[in-house]
């Protein structure tokens, strides 16, 4: 398995246990991403990859954090940002977090927030 896919496992079982509970799913599917009130669904978009160097790699990984349903916005921002808080205070490498409008097939648009992080060391060198 390439270090990229490799990564993308330890980053989905990371956020999995980082969030606990409040977590509903995490992958790779946007269309597998349909949060339940009360919970937070994670995309993890395909990475940029750089090489600064000969052989190393530097991951930079995208998650669009979702939660709730088209009636219960209001009351899921405060769930979002619970979620971003979670995630910076167990030691995840967040460089921001943006918010934006995210499109569930077939359910239309909630809100959401992208959140990009600096390069992780989920791999071992």
């Amino acid at each position: 398995m390439n270090r990229i896919t490799t990564e993308r496992e330890r980053l989905q079982d990371t956020l999995t246990d980082m969030l606990g509970g409040i977590v509903q799913s995490v992958g790779i599917d946007p269309a597998e991403a349909r949060p339940t009130t009360g919970r937070v669904a994670i995309v993890i978009e395909p990475p940029e990859v750089t090489y600064p160097t000969w052989r190393a790699i530097e991951i930079h990984w995208t998650l669009d954090l979702l939660a709730g349903t088209q009636t219960t916005q209001a009351a899921s921002l405060d769930l979002l940002t619970d979620a971003i808080e979670l995630l910076a205070e167990h030691g995840l490498n967040i460089e921001r977090a943006t918010p934006i409008t995210f499109n569930l097939a077939g359910a239309g648009n909630i809100a959401a927030y992208q959140v990009k992080l600096n390069p992780l060391e989920l791999l071992d060198q």
